[in-house]
């Protein structure tokens, strides 16, 4: 069965090359970042020191950048964004395939859009045809119309999906406060 998962995870990164879109997605939205606060949101594991899910090295140094994960294990500080209390800190706010592990979303935007300071940018990426990874914790798949209503609390929202539009990859939202 695992065996099974992992291959159908290996099939859908080569032929759709999620990865790439990532870049090209923080390319169109990062250019030229340089003393902004960042907060990256479900940074992932750390192999040998390195950050092997993180953006982080995608940012100049002039950034203050930082980490987290809800996962204790995987060395970072460690951030439950249901339950976040922090306001207006952030210029920008990082959640990369995070909220499909979050069984109650709601509160998580709110407390994301709470923490960006004004015209603060959150830029999220949350598969759509993708297989379920993660379990028991894959909560939700999303769709560009859903997207939409969720961050509607923000002043600017757009939405891009990757892959064919009927049949999308993966959705990235960037939303202005």
């Amino acid at each position: 069965m695992a065996l099974g998962k992992s291959l159908a995870r290996a099939l859908s990164h080569m032929l759709f090359r999620p990865d790439a879109a990532k870049r090209r997605f923080m390319g169109r939205h990062c250019r030229n970042i340089r003393n902004k606060r960042i907060l990256e949101i479900g940074s992932g594991k750390q192999v040998n020191g390195k950050h092997i899910y993180s953006v982080r090295d995608r940012f100049d140094s002039s950034n203050k950048f930082e980490c987290t994960d809800i996962d204790p294990s995987f060395g970072h500080k460690i951030l439950d964004i249901t339950k976040m209390r922090i306001s207006n800190r952030y210029d920008i706010i990082i959640c990369f395939n995070v909220l499909e592990h979050v069984f109650d979303f709601h509160p998580a935007i709110e407390n994301m859009h709470r923490a960006l300071k004004k015209n603060g940018q959150l830029l999220v990426l949350v598969p759509a045809f993708y297989p379920l990874h993660d379990e028991p914790h894959d909560y939700w798949r999303y769709t560009e119309h859903s997207l939409g209503k969720l961050f509607s609390i923000f002043k600017k929202v757009s939405i891009e999906h990757f892959g064919i539009r009927q049949y999308p990859f993966s959705y990235f939202v960037a939303a202005r406060k």
